[in-house]
């Protein structure tokens, strides 16, 4: 079921590979409270990628295609009212190429200098620790970074 689309919505798309596939006790710190706050906070949540069962959010898998602009799709999102959360680089590059602004977590390989490099508006060391921050990032004001040029790694006015 698809909801109406609405310039209210406010969303974070997720990397389900960050979480595992048992959301309420994935190897990420903090994975599941995240989940579970954002789910709180009545944002619409979605995982890109085969999403854990049971999670408190949408699931979308689009192999060979881009599961960023198929997440927005799925809940008639608009980028700029949307953030993902990431854990790679090639992540960070995905979602902004589909104009999403993005917080990343360290939790893989790629480290915060890397992850700034390909675009992430701001670099957490996990779940856990962006949780202990929500209030105060991206995830809680996703207008405020306005309109996102793909594949910048910036804002732009418009």
């Amino acid at each position: 079921m698809r909801r109406p689309r609405t310039e209210a919505v406010v969303m974070t798309v997720v990397s389900a590979a960050l979480f595992g596939t048992d959301w309420w006790q994935p190897t990420l710190p903090g994975g599941a409270e995240l989940l579970r706050e954002c789910a709180t906070r009545g944002w619409t949540v979605v995982l890109t990628g085969p999403g854990p069962a049971g999670a408190p959010a949408l699931t979308v898998a689009d192999p060979g295609g881009d599961p960023v602009r198929a997440a927005l799709d799925l809940v008639d999102g608009r980028p700029w009212h949307a953030v993902a959360v990431a854990g790679s680089v090639r992540e960070v590059r995905a979602v902004r190429r589909a104009g999403v602004p993005c917080v990343a977590l360290t939790a893989g390989r790629d480290t915060g200098p890397e992850l700034r490099a390909a675009g992430a508006a701001e670099v957490h060391r996990d779940a856990a620790a962006l949780l202990g921050v929500l209030d105060d990032s991206l995830l809680a004001r996703p207008r405020a970074f306005g309109p996102v040029g793909a594949g910048t790694g910036g804002a732009r006015n418009g």
